[in-house]
């Protein structure tokens, strides 16, 4: 035999022999996992069977569904405690709200002007309250023509107001013992005067739209279309709830270059045009019980360019139920707002402490 190292040939301890065997195992049950997912199905009664070759169906054992527990009887509710009282005194009753007085239109009140809208009812009587206010004064209609409503009717340009807005002012106006006051600009207007210069706006004598030093425009209440217009909204406001609807500038204008105007086609008195007008406003808001007022400025008062403007106070109070005044004199105001004698309709004055716009408490009722 040669010299050197043979092979060695070990022999495998027990251990590997049982590794060896385990990992068979392991894969013989794998094998048979993935075969039984592959060709496993189920029987109409739930158990679940192989379809072998030579053997046919094997049904595979299923364990037994588990049995629910038999649940206790409850043990017998305890019969409530009653308590019995002898001789129980009666529940009084609540006694009822006192109803809110009504709302004197033209008696002792104070209004506070709002800028803009609160944001709910709390907020505006709160606000009132502190100002020592019974009503507000709320701008609808500038002098623009700008409309703080949703109105369907008015010229879309000149809408700023969406639904939001309107429906939280219709249900200030609805405050029970809250005097609410619409200032409503009548025939100031740049919006529909522009859009319907030839039949509802003034015109120059060229038959343009005069626009005045401010380059606004005016309505011209002769014209039906313009006073469509107007009365229609005035209707819309009453219906918003309004208690009155108080109208400023409801005159012809006076500033601008009013030489250039051509009245040549009218056939009415400007004193006549503007009674026409405000009948009709009062037969719009009628229905709605909206009281209509006008608002007056210290030279409208004294009679200033009465040709110009066409404000007659002999003609146009008499169609008021009240009349809103400036003044830095009182009592001057009183005596020419003083109703004539012999006649039953003249409105009532209300004296105004502050200049509109100041959003102030700046009405007190006439001395």
């Amino acid at each position: 035999m040669a010299k050197g190292y043979q092979n060695y040939r070990g022999r495998r301890s027990l251990g590997s022999w049982l590794l060896i065997i385990l990992l068979v195992l392991v894969l013989a049950a794998a094998c048979l996992f993935l075969f039984a997912q592959l060709n496993a199905s189920y029987a109409d009664d739930g158990r679940i069977y192989l379809e072998l070759p030579y053997f046919g169906r094997v049904y595979l054992p299923t364990p037994a569904p588990s049995q629910p527990e038999e649940e206790e009887d409850p043990e017998p509710a305890a019969p409530p405690v009653q308590l019995v009282i002898d001789d129980p005194e009666p529940t009084p009753e609540p006694e009822p709200e006192p109803e809110p007085e009504p709302v004197d239109l033209f008696g002792e009140h104070h209004l506070a002007e709002l800028s803009a809208l609160p944001g709910d009812g709390v907020e505006l009587t709160q606000g009132l309250a502190a100002q020592g206010a019974s009503g507000f004064v709320y701008t609808v209609r500038n002098n623009a023509g700008e409309i703080f409503w949703a109105s369907p009717t008015g010229q879309p340009k000149a809408v700023k107001t969406g639904e939001e807005e309107t429906e939280r002012l219709r249900a200030f106006c609805g405050t029970e013992g809250l005097l609410s006051v619409a200032r409503f600009n009548v025939l100031h207007d740049s919006y529909y005067a522009f859009a319907n210069m030839k039949d509802a706006a003034i015109c120059q004598k060229g038959g343009y739209v005069w626009y005045d030093n401010h380059s606004y425009h005016w309505l011209e209440p002769e014209k039906e279309l313009a006073r469509q217009y107007v009365t229609g909204l005035a209707a819309e406001c009453a219906q918003l709830g309004f208690d009155e609807l108080l109208l400023e500038e409801l005159c012809y204008p006076t500033r601008g270059n009013t030489y250039k105007i051509g009245y040549q086609n009218n056939t009415m008195e400007k004193k006549d045009a503007l009674a026409q007008l405000l009948t009709e406003i009062r037969a719009a808001v009628e229905p709605y019980g909206t009281k209509v007022s006008l608002l007056l400025t210290e030279a409208q008062l004294a009679g200033e360019n009465q040709e110009e403007s066409g404000v007659d106070l002999a003609t146009l109070l008499p169609l008021a139920d009240g009349v809103y005044v400036q003044t830095a004199d009182p009592a001057a105001a009183l005596a020419a707002l003083a109703a004539p004698e012999g006649v039953e309709s003249w409105p009532e004055v209300v004296l105004m402490t502050a200049e509109p716009g100041e959003n102030e408490n700046w009405c007190i009722p006439a001395a």
